[in-house]
């Protein structure tokens, strides 16, 4: 069989679950060549030992599964002698029915699902679940949510964030999907990830480890970063931890959750920076530090906070 056959198998398994267009292209696909069935089984069948990788089972019951480090990117077109995956199972979700749910700004919502999954919803975010018999499904429409997945080998939870897809089984891990393009945080377990427009590439991130694309990239780019994974996640206890961040980029992100708006005048100040622990909610608290540590004035209205120097040279 022929390379471009058991790549596409391997493009249509990382595709899994389809929408309604994409379960009627897979099916023309299918009736053009009775090989075709088979080389989406071996994908599958390969896909599953990715699932494999990020839950790995019991030291105790089984062998211990291939390193993620041999797995990152690997093309899933492998052959496969004890396949579980079924065909008629890339088809559920011609009409599946999701729970949507939205926050305004400002909102943190903790969202309990029913297969004992948590996510939690960080501002002015959208996104659909839909929980099926053989898949669990999450499409991120914009904004961020972590998700705290409960353990069930026979359902991935699946993460559509447009450009990138997540498939994870039981983990921890956050999607941030903006204009900029999508990040991918891991705080516990592994996930694999993969480019949406990818022919079978796949990588394979662990806890302390975050994975960004950007459209047009077939590989995301990786990094290890527990620390500030830690510190970009404290929205989810209301807070906003800076460590050496610029006040441009703290005034941005208290923005994110406030109507009453900070502004900071003087560019100078601007790139200063700061090392704390804020209140999200709490903006003023936050320009009230600022004019304390470099010598600022604060002018406050309903609508916005500005800072700017007490005394700047205007030579």
């Amino acid at each position: 069989m022929s390379d471009r056959v058991e790549q596409a198998a391997a493009e249509w398994a990382l595709r899994h679950p389809l929408d309604t267009a994409g379960a009627a292209a897979l099916e023309a696909w299918l009736a053009e060549d009775p090989a075709h069935a088979g080389a989406l089984l071996r994908a599958m069948a390969g896909l599953s030992l990715v699932d494999q990788a990020i839950a790995p089972p019991r030291a105790d019951l089984a062998d211990e599964p291939p390193p993620p480090s041999r797995l990152r990117r690997r093309l899933l077109a492998g052959a496969g002698a004890a396949l579980a995956a079924s065909i008629t199972g890339l088809f559920g979700w011609q009409y599946w029915r999701a729970q949507h749910v939205e926050t305004a700004r400002g909102e943190i919502r903790r969202l309990p699902l029913a297969d004992g999954s948590v996510a939690m919803i960080n501002t002015d975010s959208a996104l659909s679940v839909a929980l099926e018999r053989d898949i669990r499904r999450v499409s991120l429409d914009h904004g961020q949510a972590w998700f705290q997945v409960a353990k069930d080998r026979a359902r991935p939870f699946v993460v559509d964030a447009g450009i990138a897809l997540v498939r994870a089984v039981g983990t921890a891990f956050s999607v941030e999907r903006r204009d900029q393009g999508v990040e991918i945080a891991v705080t516990e377990g592994s996930v694999a990830v993969w480019a949406a427009d990818a022919s079978g590439a796949m990588t394979i991130i662990e806890a302390g480890q975050f994975a960004r694309f950007h459209a047009g990239a077939t590989a995301p780019v990786v990094g290890t970063a527990p620390a500030a994974i830690t510190r970009a996640l404290a929205w989810r206890s209301g807070e906003i931890a800076l460590e050496n961040e610029t006040v441009a980029s703290a005034v941005a992100q208290f923005n994110r959750y406030n109507r009453q708006q900070l502004v900071v005048e003087d560019s100078q100040l601007a790139r200063e920076r700061l090392i704390g622990l804020f209140q999200i909610d709490k903006p003023g608290d936050f320009a009230a530090t600022l004019a304390a540590s470099f010598d600022a004035q604060v002018i406050a209205t309903p609508q916005e906070i500005r800072v700017t120097r007490k005394n700047v040279d205007r030579r």
